[in-house]
């Protein structure tokens, strides 16, 4: 009965250990520095956009059939687009996306920090951020700032001119 005891106690402590060690490997993956699928979809849809752009606008089912994407997670990332000025759009059965403005005024940066909640990868790049103790911020700040750099350099224009390398 004692075995059968001590048998049961060291499955479960086994158990644990392996659910620690499966958190763990979540946690450490969680950290990585990753763009969301948003990122990725809401460009390839300006692309598209700033291609049709001025003289068509594109239906959210010609979006959806191009970028392979739900209709659902589509509306998200074009209102997300729209709120900042990127993209607008027509109700109806003749309606669409389109550009707001024209693709030589909008940067790669401007799309990604629409849809990246403004590319802050911490929180002592945020406006304002008040960092006394970290000795790391400065770091942050010139990586936040070089990623900036590097996405507003490029425009839609150059994108659909093949212009960006």
């Amino acid at each position: 009965m004692l075995l059968g005891r001590l048998f049961y106690l060291t499955l479960h402590i086994i158990a644990y250990i392996i659910l620690i060690a499966t958190k763990l490997v979540a946690i450490k993956e969680k950290r990585k520095m990753k763009l969301s699928s948003k990122t990725h979809y809401g460009l390839m849809a300006c692309h598209i956009l700033a291609v049709n752009y001025p003289d068509n606008q594109v239906s959210a089912s010609t979006l959806e059939k191009h970028i392979a994407v739900s209709g659902k997670y589509l509306e998200k990332i074009m209102r997300m687009l729209s709120s900042r000025n990127i993209v607008s759009a027509t109700r109806g059965a003749s309606g669409g996306y389109f550009l707001a403005r024209s693709p030589e005024e909008i940067s790669v940066g401007e799309i990604v920090r629409a849809l990246e909640d403004d590319m802050e990868i911490i929180e002592c790049v945020k406006e304002g951020a008040k960092c006394k103790c970290c000795p790391t911020s400065n770091v942050w700040k010139k990586l936040y700032a070089g990623i900036n750099e590097i996405l507003d350099s490029m425009s839609l224009e150059q994108m659909i001119k093949g212009e960006v390398h």
